[in-house]
């Protein structure tokens, strides 16, 4: 529960409320087909679409109350509306109210990449919600998605993981002006988001003033690649910054480092077997370790958590189907996660054949053709048996080969699917890659098994 009612909420807001009696709030949605009893129904006024187009849905599925903003569509008889002159500043100034009651320290991710990851990781290891620590939902980490994260959060809320993205300038001190965290961790600052941010200096500098926020009494988390992506902005930071690259530790000993199956020895969480599958995912979980230890959980009960770690949907999930092994890696896309991700595919063990199919990685900007084309370059490395490239991105991904791989390039994700169908044997192991618009996750749906192929030939 919000722990708040209708009135309440106009009071913090300074709302004019059109309702005759306070009815308490279960939690905030700006989705009218997420809505169920209790629910407060935030109507944002989107580029696409506007929430108030919307109200009718979200009172006969049962929110108790709207929040509106004058002269924007139709209002229900006998629907509560909170009517205030912008709903996306004032769903940020709830959040920020609710965050004022929490007595609970903050902790910020950011990052060019492994921000969901890291914040799933280390909810994880800090006991998640049997221990009250609140973790912001998928990657809740926009204007839009960090204040309705914030509003999920218990009162009873121990420790409050907030992931903070950004996709242009300005944007990251919208944000710190709804949550200010008093330890930030950076995951990594490359090539993203280009198109609103402009070149890799400019996400630096943006990415830096998470961390310039945090307090002298705070902490900030980086490794040593992030450590010299920020050597200029680091200067000013007043927490006390810890630099270390966990797979360096002195005195770890890697046994084995086969996808799926990392077993080693580590200097303070003992003997590790972890079913990860790619290097920074290792290294992200033994950081959050790090950052969990240094909030009070003991080192004997982190080793069994580490053990247990299970990454987010859609970042290097593994699928087993008709004998064929899926990297579902599609939930999103940028030069630095391509790389990983055929780093892992590279070195994935008794694949027959490697098939890959990758598609655009969106807001690259000016550079978007030649970091496309750099992909290429490293499907031609990763022993790739068939690459279908989806989209333009896919496109230039397949020119970038120079030739050296087998390739095919289609529009949509229903065209590779149809590929996939009539081509994938037992024993092959596909990667799946792209940007969200690309939505390759559709695939998956569309496969067709060999029993159901076995089926159709026969009748």
């Amino acid at each position: 529960m919000l722990g708040l009612n209708t009135q309440e909420v106009a009071q913090v807001l300074g709302a004019n409320l059109f309702t005759d009696a306070p009815q308490p709030i279960r939690r905030v949605v700006m989705d009218s087909r997420a809505v169920v009893p209790g629910d407060l129904f935030v109507a944002l006024v989107g580029a696409r679409t506007d929430g108030h187009e919307h109200l009718r849905q979200a009172f006969e599925k049962g929110a108790v109350a709207a929040l509106v903003q004058p002269d924007h569509g139709e209002r229900p008889t006998g629907f509560a509306c909170l009517v205030v002159p912008d709903t996306l500043k004032a769903l940020g100034a709830l959040a920020r109210f609710h965050i004022g009651r929490l007595q609970a320290p903050v902790i910020g991710i950011t990052g060019s990449v492994g921000k969901t990851t890291a914040k799933d990781f280390l909810f994880q290891l800090l006991g998640g919600a049997a221990e009250n620590a609140f973790a912001a939902p998928a990657s809740y980490n926009s204007e839009v998605g960090l204040p309705l994260a914030i509003l999920g959060a218990p009162l009873d809320t121990k420790t409050l993981v907030l992931e903070f993205g950004i996709n242009a300038p300005g944007e990251m001190e919208i944000l710190l002006g709804i949550a200010r965290p008093r330890y930030v961790w950076m995951t990594a600052i490359g090539a993203s988001h280009l198109e609103g941010l402009g070149g890799v200096e400019t996400v630096a500098f943006e990415k830096a003033k998470l961390a310039e926020a945090a307090p002298e009494n705070g902490r900030i988390w980086i490794d040593e690649v992030v450590a010299e992506a920020m050597q200029e902005h680091r200067l000013i930071w007043q927490a006390h910054l810890e630099v270390r690259d966990p797979l360096m530790e002195e005195g770890l000993k890697v046994q084995s480092r086969t996808p799926g199956n990392w077993v080693f020895e580590h200097p303070r969480f003992g003997a590790l077997h972890m079913k990860l599958h790619a290097e920074h995912e290792i290294a992200s979980a033994l950081t959050a370790a790090r950052i969990a230890s240094f909030f009070g959980v003991p080192d004997n009960v982190l080793q069994k958590r580490l053990t247990q770690l299970v990454p987010p949907q859609g970042r290097m999930t593994v699928i087993h189907r008709d004998g064929v092994t899926i990297l579902d890696d599609a939930y999103n896309a940028n030069p630095l996660s391509m790389h990983a991700a055929l780093d892992v595919f590279k070195s994935w063990p008794h694949a027959q054949r490697r098939i890959a199919v990758l598609g655009s990685m969106k807001e690259l900007g000016a550079s978007s053709e030649v970091l496309h084309r750099e992909v290429g370059h490293w499907v031609s490395e990763a022993q790739v048996d068939l690459l279908i490239g989806v989209g333009s991105g896919g496109a230039w991904i397949a020119q970038g080969t120079a030739d050296a791989v087998n390739c095919r390039v289609v529009d949509d994700a229903a065209a590779a699917a149809a590929i996939l169908n009539q081509t994938l044997q037992e024993g092959d192991v596909l990667l799946l890659k792209a940007s969200r618009a690309e939505a390759l996750e559709r695939i998956l749906p569309m496969w067709k098994s060999k029993a159901s192929s076995s089926l159709e030939a026969g009748s």
